[in-house]
């Protein structure tokens, strides 16, 4: 054990190291006098330079008027690199996570809380959408902000609907919607669907892992939980979490996971013009509100315009979403009488512990949440706001003209955030093998799920005791400091 554990402290002593010497750097000259505010972030392209324009707008007004410069770094592995440079004593003063590693970081001490200064700010519960106002809660303390965040729909081909309309009626279906149970969304698939007279898959009207980015979320619509924050115990064995995984599995059972495996080797990559979706090979899928941005960019004709950005977000908004071939809609939910259910994630900015500007940092956080900066960031980026007040001006002429379908999923009492288990990165990867496994009809649900909650339930249980002796440790060194 002590071996393991010289080699873990000299492991990351090392990445300590790489990450003074090799780790991110901006090339931005500084003005002379201002507080150097250091921002690590994840965005790449087109999401990079936008939240680089509201740097530079800060820096030219709160900053100037403070004293403050951020220096925006894009940085590949930003919380692994946030991470081992806040175990070193040398973090950033913000960085952008996901909303999947906030937890882990609170729970390792890495993240400075927010609350104090975002109240002296005016930002409080009443600041947010409930659903990400409480996930980025955690023990009593907040510990982020947004930047921006998202709402999960479904995604449908409104001309593929229209051109297989006699199909849906006969089925009873209705090819003017979409469709509003998990029940509906199966019959739905099944008319929409195109498979040839040797078995292969022409067109899918619904494939649960295409593209696939949700798939250990689908519980959430099924009214399950896998996690219970009280007692600190996974549940995977719930019924419902149980009925998630067989209804993804349900796909491979009556389509053939040959079939399956071979469609989606033939489809294209999701950031080009042979995108599934575009392409109208996947009919109907699970996305987010970004989705409208690659709709633009890759096939503008499919949103009824010739170039993107083109002028039409001045159109009206009916004549807008007339010229559109595609929707959005809520994601059917198998719960009776649950509607407007949705996954809500969101990115994230936080102050890693130990930055020495904490005050100067938040000045930035802040900026990036009043409400006339939020909506500008969220519209470069195609997001919904996360912001308990909209402007009609944001819905009205926002890029994606169903942005008002993600508003409501993310206003809605039924949507629902990441759990707030400190292993949820390990845990994501976990269920992405059972899934595959349930997929490829290795496995049947219920045993494997039972063997997964018995794994991951071990795994927590040795986290946590690892964090309790490390938290008796820095108390026993804060007393002795104490009483010298």
């Amino acid at each position: 054990m002590k071996s393991l554990k010289s080699i873990v402290i000299t492991c990351l002593g090392i990445l300590a190291i790489a990450v003074l010497f090799f780790g991110p750097r901006a090339g931005s000259d500084v003005p002379p006098g201002r507080i150097v505010i250091d921002y690590w972030e994840k965005w790449t392209a087109d999401e990079e330079a936008q939240m680089r324009l509201i740097v530079n707008e800060f820096n030219e007004s709160v900053g100037k008027e403070k004293n403050i410069f951020v220096r925006y770094v894009s940085t590949s592995n930003v919380n692994q690199k946030a991470l081992v440079a806040t175990a070193a004593g040398v973090p950033p003063d913000v960085a952008g996570l996901w909303d999947g590693n906030l937890v882990q970081f609170a729970e390792l001490d890495a993240l400075e809380p927010l609350e104090e200064m975002a109240a002296a700010h005016g930002i409080n519960s009443s600041t947010y959408k409930p659903v990400y106002w409480n996930a980025c809660n955690y023990n009593g303390h907040l510990y982020a902000l947004i930047s921006t965040p998202a709402a999960v729909a479904l995604h449908y081909n409104k001309k593929a609907f229209a051109e297989s309309a006699d199909a849906l009626r006969k089925a009873d279906l209705d090819p003017t919607r979409a469709p509003a149970t998990i029940q509906e969304l199966d019959a739905y698939a099944k008319v929409l669907e195109r498979v040839d007279g040797a078995g292969h898959i022409t067109r899918s009207g619904y494939l649960p892992m295409e593209p696939g980015w949700y798939v250990t979320s689908t519980h959430i619509w099924f009214d399950g939980d896998y996690w219970n924050p009280t007692t600190h115990k996974f549940t995977f064995t719930d019924p419902k979490v149980v009925a998630s995984f067989a209804w993804l599995q349900s796909y491979s059972k009556r389509l053939g996971k040959d079939a399956i495996s071979e469609f989606r080797s033939g489809t294209g990559n999701f950031d080009s013009p042979q995108n599934p979706f575009l392409t109208g090979t996947v009919v109907m899928e699970q996305q987010g509100p970004w989705m409208a941005n690659y709709i633009l960019n890759l096939k503008p004709s499919m949103s009824g315009v010739k170039q993107p950005y083109a002028d039409d977000v001045f159109l009206p908004l009916e004549l807008r979403q007339q010229h559109c071939e595609w929707a959005a809609a809520p994601f059917p939910s198998n719960e009776p009488g649950k509607t407007y259910v949705s996954l809500c994630n969101f990115d994230t900015l936080v102050i890693p512990k130990g930055s020495k500007h904490k005050q100067e940092a938040f000045e930035f956080i802040a900026y990036v949440n009043r409400q006339e900066v939020m909506e500008r960031l969220c519209r470069m980026h195609s997001k919904n706001s996360p912001l308990a007040k909209v402007s009609q001006d944001f819905l009205t002429h926002h890029k994606n003209p169903y942005i008002k379908v993600f508003e409501d999923l993310a206003s809605s009492p039924n949507a629902r955030a990441l759990p707030q288990s400190p292993i949820l990165p390990e845990v994501g990867d976990e269920m992405n093998n059972v899934i595959q496994r349930l997929v490829l009809l290795r496995d049947e649900p219920e045993p494997a799920l039972r063997v997964l909650q018995a794994q991951l339930q071990e795994k927590y249980d040795k986290f946590a005791e690892i964090q309790r002796i490390r938290r008796e440790k820095a108390a026993a060194e804060n007393k002795q400091l104490v009483e010298k």
